[in-house]
């Protein structure tokens, strides 16, 4: 009996299911600064492990009949201590991913680090579940709306707090829930209390909690103009500085007065001192601004304003009207607080939408003469793009399709990207994607319409809906001898690199595809369905290690970062596989080394097996998919996330009136397996086709019902499980096997959509709950063969 009053418990219950789930959140976003790609994705299998382990751990306290409310203080307390040992973790322990001893202890040091609150707090929610006062379906409710909250609070926390002050509030509430919840243990938790607010003053001050390692390298100390953190990504500007110009537009005795801005503590942005647009003629001499010599007149539209100079080279040329797309409102705050030094924003020619790009401009009404991307990626990623920037979305073609609507019939499409005369795979993979968007288009000579330039280490592509004329040539060839611009690609001269020669003279996506046949390079053009751009190197890359390390060791280019994002992935699957056996692997030894059976047969195993990696394959093919609906990854996770949250606690209440009988859990099993199978293709490509330029609000919604119609279905197949069984023993046993085999199904979930599509990670998991039914109760009475 416990003297937890059902107030109290309702109170408590709520604060442990949304610091979870907030907590979760808000560690993809730190770990989006302190490292690269997409090693955030781990957090969703490490809250898998723990969750399940925190409910073996309240099943076994309750076995040993401890008082609930004194164990529960003593929990939150501890959950309160692990969330600020995370926080400390995260924010100082470098993660290089190099091929060494120290990068897989730094990873399995921060996985441990993390899954220690999700485990404490996972055990907390499951104990108040079992024997909280009030109705179970009451309970349950609470923690599932408790826990959907938590998805969508990160948004409200992040602007005012960095992501590891918030982390520190979440300890800081957790731990006072500690010190109140029972009078004996109030002592010990009002020191971590105390402590815990220290902490939180600590991350409003610049001295504060702040990621000392971003991308792996110690972060340098200077002055700091601006600096904000969003749902997005962290945003930092350092001091104006007079320098000579550097990079591919510099030249001798030119000097310019400029402050970086970078973002997610990698991705730079200059910001431009200036007066008046005529000082800006530098800015002349970058192949990035060519499209503007071709087209100087009429409306140039900027996707990605960061800093501001592609507005800035805009105005210089004397565009009427200059219409910019930011993705990060904390970008545009950063240039309205500096406009005493560089007044852009404040430009009456200038208009800037907070938006992601390509929403933003298929709702636009607009023709431009330039649209422009140059240099758009951040490197911020998290669970819902592993692989994927946030930056993903403009580079496929159903992206470009809007683009080229939107240019005006003699406008120019211009992106720029990183260039290697040596190895051109980004190079490549961007006049592929030029080329199949010209086919789509029904243009028969797509080299007509295209020209690349290079300066140094960029290239630049121009692409018109219609073919280029002599005069665009003839100006081509002038940017050529004035400013030393390399023309890779014209109308008039063919390509000496082969591989960009075999993807210009391609006729069909198939040929596409085909150009970088007996190279390690992908040169299809990147879709919705698999819209990773930067991942540049074809599977059988990975067949030629001795080639990879040598990348790998040179430090620079899409070709380094490739090999090792992989790495980290591999590294990432060895420590979840390590945590997941030390936190997993007692249970099921007990389990299986018991006396009794603790599943009748083999097959039970398999279906418990197949629902946790299927169900993680589904979250990751919803989240990779619904990144390129909503624009961003974090709004993915969060939605998703949300979504699924509500949906499966629902699922899980309704399968008792739903599936009674064995036969019927199989049946729910296919009946899941169908709405995966037919989702990405019969209702989220269309819908995100009808509402591409639709509001915000309306592609979140419909994000969030079909999260839920997935969740809905996925959760009655766990709990209807257990019904056939005995729960005492059986239960360690099946979620061991469940959680364990979660881990796996998120990483083949990464490696299938990468490699062969997000629709191909929802058949997959589509294939795992056809596993599922023919494995399912109605065989647990035979004989294990």
């Amino acid at each position: 009996m416990t003297s937890l009053t059902r107030g109290r418990g309702i109170l408590v219950l709520s604060l442990v299911s949304s610091s979870v789930v907030a907590s979760e959140v808000l560690f993809t976003r730190i770990l989006s600064v302190s490292t690269w790609y997409g090693l955030a994705f781990v957090v969703l299998s490490l809250a898998m492990l723990g969750l399940t382990r925190g409910s073996l751990l309240a099943d076994e306290a309750r076995a040993r009949g401890e008082a609930l409310e004194p164990w529960l203080a003593d929990t939150l307390v501890k959950m309160a201590l692990a969330l600020l040992v995370a926080d400390g973790v995260l924010v100082s322990v470098p993660l290089t991913f190099q091929p060494d001893l120290a990068t897989v202890a730094a990873m399995l040091l921060v996985a441990v680090a993390l899954a220690a609150p999700l485990v404490l707090g996972g055990a907390a929610a499951a104990r108040l579940l079992g024997e909280a006062p009030g109705a179970l379906s009451a309970l349950y409710a609470v923690d599932l709306c408790a826990a959907a909250l938590g998805a969508l609070l990160p948004l409200a926390l992040l602007g005012p707090l960095t992501g590891p002050g918030a982390v520190a509030w979440l300890a800081a509430a957790v731990a006072t829930a500690g010190c109140l919840l029972h009078p004996s243990r109030r002592s010990r938790g009002m020191v971590v209390a105390l402590g815990a607010v220290a902490v939180v003053a600590l991350s409003f001050t610049s001295a504060g909690l702040a990621v000392h390692f971003p991308k792996g390298r110690p972060s340098a100390a200077r002055e700091t103009t601006f600096e904000a953190w969003n749902a997005m990504a962290q945003v930092r500007l350092g001091p104006f500085v007079t320098h000579p110009l550097g990079g591919p537009e510099g030249s001798a005795g030119v000097t310019v007065t400029s402050a970086l801005a970078l973002i997610d503590g990698e991705a730079g942005t200059p910001v431009f001192q200036y007066r008046d647009v005529s000082e800006l003629a530098f800015l002349r001499r970058n192949p990035t601004t060519a499209a503007h010599a071709l087209r100087p007149r009429g409306n140039a539209c900027v996707i990605g304003v960061g800093g501001g100079p592609d507005l800035l080279a805009a105005l210089h040329y004397g565009h009427e009207l200059v219409l910019g797309a930011e993705i990060n409102p904390s970008m545009v705050e950063l240039l309205q607080s500096v406009t005493d030094r560089s007044p852009v924003l404040s430009d009456p020619r200038v208009a800037v939408q907070v938006g992601d790009g390509r929403a933003v401009f298929a709702a636009a009404r607009v023709h431009c003469t330039v649209l422009q991307a140059a240099m758009v990626d951040t490197w911020a990623a998290t669970a819902a793009g592993a692989f994927a920037h946030t930056e993903t979305t403009l580079y496929t073609r159903e992206a470009w399709a809007v683009f080229l609507r939107r240019v005006a019939p003699e406008g120019v499409l211009t992106f720029s990207r990183w260039y290697d005369a040596r190895n051109p795979s980004e190079t490549a993979r961007l006049l592929s994607l030029a080329v199949a968007s010209l086919l789509d288009r029904g243009v028969t000579r797509p080299r007509e319409h295209i020209a690349l330039l290079a300066l140094g280490a960029v290239a630049t592509i121009l692409v018109s809906p219609s073919p280029l004329t002599p005069q665009d040539l003839e100006r081509l060839q002038g940017l050529e001898t004035r400013h030393g611009f390399g023309l890779l690609v014209a109308p008039d001269r063919a390509p000496r690199d082969p591989i960009l020669a075999r993807v210009l003279a391609a006729r069909s996506l198939r040929a596409l595809d085909a150009a970088g046949d007996g190279t390690f390079m992908d040169t299809s053009a990147p879709t919705d369905d698999r819209p990773f751009f930067f991942q540049v190197l074809r599977p059988s890359a990975w067949l030629e290690p001795r080639r990879l390390l040598r990348w790998m060791e040179s430090g620079t280019g899409m070709l380094a970062g490739n090999v090792a994002a992989m790495f980290e992935l591999i590294v990432t699957f060895g420590a979840v596989l390590a945590l997941g056996a030390g936190l997993l692997g007692p249970s099921l030894w007990r389990s299986l080394r018991g006396p009794e059976r603790a599943l009748p047969t083999a097959s039970a195993g398999v279906y418990f097996g197949a629902l946790g990696a299927g169900f993680m394959a589904a979250e990751v093919a919803l989240m990779q998919r619904m990144h390129v609906v909503l624009g961003h990854p974090t709004y993915a996770l969060v939605i998703v996330l949300a979504g699924l949250l509500v949906a499966t606690g629902a699922g899980s209440a309704l399968s008792p009136r739903l599936l009674q009988s064995p036969r019927a859990v199989s049946v729910a099993a296919l009946l899941a397996s169908l709405l995966l199978a037919l989702l990405p293709r019969l209702v989220i490509a269309p819908l995100a086709a009808a509402t591409e330029g639709g509001a915000m609000g309306v592609r979140v919604l419909w994000t969030g019902l079909c999260a839920a119609a997935v969740g809905l279905v996925l959760g009655m197949l766990f709990p209807a499980g257990m019904r056939h069984l005995d729960r005492t023993s059986a239960t360690p046993l099946a979620l061991g096997i469940n959680g364990a085999c979660g881990v796996l199904g998120s990483i083949a979930a990464i490696v299938t959509s990468v490699w062969h599509g997000i629709a191909a990670t929802f058949a997959l998991a589509a294939a795992l709950y056809v596993l599922a039914a023919a494995s399912g109760p109605w065989r647990w009475n035979r004989p294990a063969p």
